[in-house]
């Protein structure tokens, strides 16, 4: 990202920081607070002489700047994490603290453990890759399956990361309208998620059904991130934000439900796919010869949560991969997606995402706006299109 002039960059990444700012204020207030102090910085007076401004702006130089701010406060709480920032470490509630992230002595602390840190920080910024695989999102497909009464499935992740979100079914979710649980789906235990519904919730169901056999689970990523080290399950660990104790204790419970899983008959198959370029390449080489000697009635459920904005494209071609690719199958194929809408419509609540459907039948193609989610499962505002939805599955 080197055809910015620096002033240019330092502005573009003020204001991100500001979006950032904006989504996380209720939601997760300590790092509002961090990405307001970002934005501070960047736009002090000083800022083009200021020692961790000029380090901020030159270890992100390469990279997108949507991600620079998201990957700093990864390398950060990985920092946090490891105890390498024993500064930090009362105000995270992720490692036991609550101090007052408000106080004076906060930005300074901050300050002091950036600059205290800055080669394994910018290693960090300048060769990890965001990671969105928020274990929340395993109900993008599960949910519909309490309408679509098939004996088994197979699950394809576009843009998996880890792959966590392809073992759902061995988690748990519930459903709340005003503080009533609607339904409750999944096996794992303790209960895991509560997700609060809006909207047309009288289109949901209220029975938990039979979740069906899961027969494949296939996941694809440009860097798929495995699972094989402790290191790696905590650079995984680091992009949970630090306020958040119970989404880390989530993901925690998501490493060890698809190691667990792994180590049965049908583990999670990871592979390394550019999309949208070698999405065709990709059905047709791992996905057609995995569904060769499946029963033709046990659909395929494609789906992608939040992983458009990353596509050069914003994912505009990926409708018509999946659908040329769906049109000559002798099964069902779903597909499900959490995603910003780029303005085509207006979102509830800012930073929320579009829940969409495409399904065919051989030559037969529908589509359907869901509702919103936001981009961590908390909240579900339901379209009354889901009642048309679950009648086309049952068909």
């Amino acid at each position: 990202m080197t055809d910015l002039s620096p002033m240019l960059r330092i502005e573009k990444l003020a204001a991100q920081c500001d979006r950032q700012v904006q989504f996380a204020s209720d939601y997760a207030p300590l790092y509002a607070r961090l990405f307001g102090l970002l934005a501070a910085w960047l736009r002090a007076p000083n800022a083009t002489t200021d020692s961790l401004v000029r380090w901020f702006v030159e270890a992100g130089k390469e990279r997108a700047v949507f991600d620079v701010p998201l990957l700093l406060l990864a390398a950060l709480h990985r920092e946090v994490l490891s105890g390498t920032v024993p500064g930090l470490v009362r105000f995270y509630p992720t490692v036991g603290g609550n101090a007052d992230y408000n106080a004076s002595e906060f930005e300074l602390i901050v300050r002091d453990a950036i600059l205290h840190r800055p080669k394994p920080l910018a290693h960090f910024i300048q060769t990890a890759n965001v990671q969105t695989n928020e274990t929340a999102r395993g109900m993008i497909w599960l949910l519909p399956l309490q309408a679509w009464h098939v004996p088994a499935v197979h699950l394809v992740d576009l843009g998996a990361g880890a792959g966590l979100n392809l073992v759902a079914e061995q988690r748990n979710y519930r459903y709340y309208a005003d503080d009533h649980l609607l339904l409750q789906i999944g096996s794992g235990q303790p209960p895991q998620f509560s997700t609060r519904c809006s909207g047309g919730i009288d289109t949901l169901p209220t029975a938990t059904a039979h979740v069906p056999r899961i027969a494949s689970r296939l996941g694809c990523d440009m860097l798929p991130f495995a699972l094989d080290s402790a290191e790696k399950e905590l650079n995984l660990s680091a992009y949970v934000w630090g306020d958040q104790a119970d989404r880390l204790q989530r993901l925690r419970e998501g490493i060890a439900a698809f190691h667990t899983n792994n180590a049965t008959a049908e583990p999670v198959q990871m592979s390394a796919v550019t999309l949208p370029e070698q999405l065709d390449a990709y059905l047709h080489t791992v996905v057609s010869p995995r569904l060769a000697a499946a029963n033709s009635a046990e659909p395929i459920i494609f789906y992608n949560t939040y992983i458009t904005n990353y596509l050069p494209d914003k994912g505009a071609s990926l409708r018509d991969i999946i659908g040329r690719w769906a049109t000559h199958l002798a099964r069902s194929v779903l597909w499900l997606q959490w995603e910003p809408t780029y303005g085509r419509l207006p979102e509830p609540e800012y930073g929320w995402i579009a829940y969409s459907a495409d399904l065919w039948h051989g030559a037969t193609h529908d589509q359907w706006h869901l509702g919103w989610v936001h981009p961590h499962g908390i909240d579900f505002a339901v379209d009354p299109s889901w009642t048309s939805f679950c009648a086309a599955l049952q068909e």
